[in-house]
């Protein structure tokens, strides 16, 4: 008891003290009870006075730690106060050092602008695309599904319908499932006949995201089935400009290709979707009508939450089982396929990760040459300084307090350089838009914008810079020799530091040229993939879209009629040669794919037999200038009581019938039931999916045999095609005034929007490359003014000794020719090193094009020559006298 009692008076110590003699005095204080009488009078004396000295000495430990802690902080806060008061007074000189020299200054702070403002805008598009969050709750349990067939080396096909009603009653790792079907329709009877991409999903598409409408509410699962699915959800943007944002219109009918829907909900103004040109939503209806959902036909894209607790891997190996069983339950149509289940990131993230990031790499050079260049400049001030530094040194200044006080002015220099860099962000973002293609599919985009994470990245790397171009000025101006720097006529800032700032140049140059050779060989892979041949004609060609409602338009007959009745019309408009129409415009993102039954051939898993077909009217191929290499072309006699006939490509011919001619073979679409059909005709390939992607087999049936809903109209003309579009909308409003004309545009604008992502990424390299091209320049000026200043006594012996101003000159010329050609040759090989990484992004060009690199050369080495001739004429001008007084 009285230990214990003891032992609550031993926390008067400090716990160190405690842990560290705590049990000794204990039991020193326990052998001395036992060594007296116990009761006794001298043991309580002997027990108190334990207590009274612990409590003492405890307490004056305390106060003793109390007092030296204080000592400590006040030394600790001293020295902040003087760090702080140091920093403040350099701050202070370095703002008036700017001020006298506000040329040098001003060139500084614009370099730095360009670099730190190209990659703050750069970043800001990686951190809302790549970085931040996707903009839904629990984000990391979003996943997209394809249909997998490893025997094809393809894990991302695009789902069947029956495919995905059997997933989602199968499936036991997900929450919920949905399926996604862009599509466009007329919406009329509320302004002009206009037409709308909209989304077709799945009920539970909206609770796949987590997103709940504004306003109203999300679709029913009982909306999923045909005749009740005629209600829609508007997105914000589509209700501010249709609705004028009208609350009222949640429960109003509107008109859908002539078919009332209600309007059950408004999506909130912070929803986000990869495709931002859906404007509204309406339910898929998959079940509930004539025919069965298909198992053939893929076109839906899969979404689904996992479940809490259910990890990637799990879901995929249900998955796997779920596929098995569709395998052995429809071994015809599920043959050799599976499901694969990919993270919604990495599907988003994985079309624009590699281009960002090479993008980023480049801006980043960028910055390099802009701190290279400024490292010089501040080496070029550090030289005009080294007697003040002298001085300073003299009087006391340490070695640390000089390179502080550089190492400042070069930070602060760089932070205001980083202030300026936003408007050059800024700036930045709008081109990154404009550059851009409307319509593709990249998730934050709306989010590129100058955010706090984006300026404290501008802030740190503004410090980054500062320090980075810093370093080199402040140790030779703190390691300097004093004695030698207050010597009169000390001069010469020596070798080793003209040899360093050269060399400096030099990797200028060399970071100047891998940037070049990376734009140059984009430039000429954009050229390549213009002069690619699509196997079809792009000039004097207008395309325009036009979809017949179902509600108006019941039966192919009445279809068909109206089609060959606009045709008619607009082969009567002055200035067109011909006129067609097709299901899937070439090079315009639209596909379909479709499972065929060749006669006399069994599809094995290694070799299944899949097509694409396309639904065309007679005039197509000549309207387009699709060469036709065997048998006959449609024609009107080709309709829906006549024999079912089809034409093929070339490549669907060498694949299907290897050596053969394919021409009186039978083919049928999808499995039994589907009729055969003669093959009467081969025509030429063409890239429908890119100038740069290869054609996959394709074969083309008669309008007439397959109606579309939908065609795609080809008007081949005279003059500018542009220039019909007036007159093709008033002929089709003569046809149907409720019939909105839509996607009316020129061959040449599909196929130039087909590559506009590619153009965008060239535009910006070509940018990043002139930028660093001017920035190499001003550094080589720079530099070689810089080293004609300092050799001036030098140059005015040579001419005294006989050298004339034309020998001069070509000295200057030929030191930095020598350093441009040592860049070069780094760069370059570098360059192609690189680029080799990157090849599978390039086409019709290799890494090591010899003409690029010879035109990065020619331009590198013309840039050099002019920045040094402005030195090297001032050199050949100098007056041997005065540069030998001096």
């Amino acid at each position: 008891m009285r230990a214990a009692m003891y032992r609550l008076a031993l926390l008067a110590f400090p716990a160190r003290v405690r842990r560290q003699f705590g049990d000794d005095m204990v039991r020193m204080l326990e052998d001395q009870l036992r060594d007296v009488p116990a009761g006794g009078e001298s043991t309580r004396g002997l027990w108190w006075r334990a207590v009274g000295d612990a409590l003492y000495h405890g307490l004056g430990e305390r106060l003793g730690s109390i007092g030296r802690e204080a000592r400590a902080f006040g030394r600790g806060l001293r020295r902040w106060r003087s760090w702080t008061r140091a920093i403040g007074q350099d701050v202070v000189y370095a703002l008036r050092l700017f001020a006298r020299e506000p040329g040098v200054t001003f060139i500084a702070i614009l370099t730095l602008a360009v670099g730190i403002g190209a990659n703050t805008a750069m970043f800001s598009a990686v951190h809302a695309i790549l970085l931040r969050e996707l903009p839904y709750p629990d984000p990391d349990r979003l996943v997209m599904i394809w249909e997998q067939r490893a025997a094809e080396g393809v894990l991302d096909n695009v789902v069947s319908p029956a495919d995905f009603l059997d997933w989602s009653r199968m499936n036991g790792a997900f929450e919920h499932m949905a399926a996604l079907d862009p599509v466009t329709v007329d919406m009329t009877g509320t302004q002009e006949p206009v037409r709308i991409r909209a989304g077709t999903v799945s009920p539970r598409f909206f609770e796949v995201l987590g997103v709940q409408p504004m306003s109203g509410r999300s679709f029913r699962d009982e909306e999923a089935t045909v005749g009740q699915n005629r209600v829609v959800i508007l997105t914000h943007t589509l209700w501010q400009k249709r609705f004028n944002g009208d609350p009222s219109v949640v429960g109003r009918k509107i008109l859908l290709d002539s078919v009332p829907h209600e309007v059950v909900g408004i999506l909130p103004a912070s929803f986000e979707f990869p495709n931002t040109d859906l404007e509204l939503w309406i339910p898929l209806a998959l079940e509930g009508g004539t025919a069965a959902p298909t198992r053939t036909n893929h076109y839906l894209a899969v979404y689904a939450r996992l479940k809490n607790g259910v990890t990637l891997e799990r879901a995929r190996a249900d998955m796997d089982r779920v596929g098995g069983l569709l395998q052995r339950q429809y071994p015809e149509a599920n043959r050799n396929h599976a499901a694969y289940v990919s993270p919604l990131r990495d599907e988003l993230h994985a079309p624009v990760r590699d281009g960002l990031v090479a993008l980023l790499a480049a801006v980043a050079f960028v910055l390099l040459i802009a701190c290279v260049n400024v490292a010089n400049l501040l080496l070029a001030k550090a030289a005009s300084r080294r007697r003040e530094m002298a001085v300073r040194a003299a009087l006391g200044a340490g070695r640390r307090r000089l390179a502080g006080q550089a190492l400042t002015e070069s930070v602060l220099l760089a932070i205001i350089g980083g202030l300026a860099g936003l408007v050059v962000a800024h700036a930045g973002i709008n081109v990154l838009r404009q550059l851009t293609p409307a319509g593709l599919p990249i998730l934050g985009m709306a989010a590129v914008t100058l955010d706090l994470p984006v300026l404290l990245f501008t802030f740190l790397l503004s410090i980054g810079a500062g320090l980075a171009f810093g370093l080199l000025p402040a140790w030779h101006l703190a390691s300097q020799d004093v004695n030698e720097s207050l010597k009169d006529g000390a001069r010469s800032t020596g070798g080793a530091r003209r040899r360093l700032r050269v060399s400096l140049v030099i990797s200028e140059i060399a970071l100047a040229s891998l940037l070049l050779v990376g734009a140059g060989l984009t430039l000429r892979s954009f050229q390549a993939l213009l002069r690619a041949e699509p196997g079809f004609n792009q000039k004097n060609i207008l395309t325009a879209f036009i979809t017949l409602p179902d509600l108006r338009y019941t039966s192919d007959t009445r279809r068909v009629a109206v089609y060959d009745e606009i045709e008619r019309r607009f082969a009567r408009l002055p200035g067109v040669s011909s006129v067609g129409a097709t299901s899937h415009l070439p090079l315009a993102d639209q596909d379909s794919r479709s499972g065929v039954v060749i006669e006399g051939r069994e599809p094995t898993p290694d070799t299944p037999t899949r097509a694409h077909p396309r639904s065309v009217t007679p005039d197509y191929f000549r309207t387009m200038g699709i060469t036709l290499k065997a048998g006959r072309g449609f024609s009107a006699a080709d309709d829906g009581e006549a024999p079912f006939v089809v034409i093929v490509n070339e490549t669907m011919a060498g694949r299907y019938w290897p050596g053969a001619s394919p021409l009186g073979k039978r083919i049928r679409l999808g499995t039994r039931g589907a009729r055969w059909r003669e093959v009467i005709g081969v025509v030429t390939d063409t890239k429908d999916w890119g100038l740069d992607r290869h054609a996959n087999p394709e074969m083309y049936l008669p309008q007439r045999q397959m109606v579309w809903t939908g065609l795609t109209y080809v008007l081949a003309t005279t003059g500018d095609p542009a220039m019909l579009a007036g007159a093709v909308r008033e002929q089709l409003r003569e046809v149907d005034p409720d019939l909105p004309l839509s996607d009316v545009r020129t061959m040449e604008q599909v196929a130039a929007r087909s590559v506009a992502a590619r153009r965008g990424a060239m535009m910006l390299l070509a940018i990043f490359g002139g930028l660093a091209l001017v920035l190499a320049a001003a550094g080589i000026y720079g530099v070689m003014a810089h080293i004609v200043a300092q050799r001036t006594a030098e140059i005015g012996v040579r001419m005294a000794l006989g050298s004339t101003p034309g020998g001069v000159m070509r000295l200057i010329l030929q030191e930095g020719a020598a350093n441009a050609v040592a860049g070069l040759a780094i760069g370059l090989a570098a360059g192609v090193a690189i680029m080799r990484l990157f090849s599978t992004e390039l086409y019709g060009v290799r890494a090591g094009d010899p003409i690029t690199l010879a035109g990065v050369a020619f331009i590198l080495l013309g840039t050099s020559l002019v920045a040094c001739l402005v030195p090297a004429r001032r050199a050949m001008r100098v007056d041997p006298v005065q540069a030998l007084r001096k």
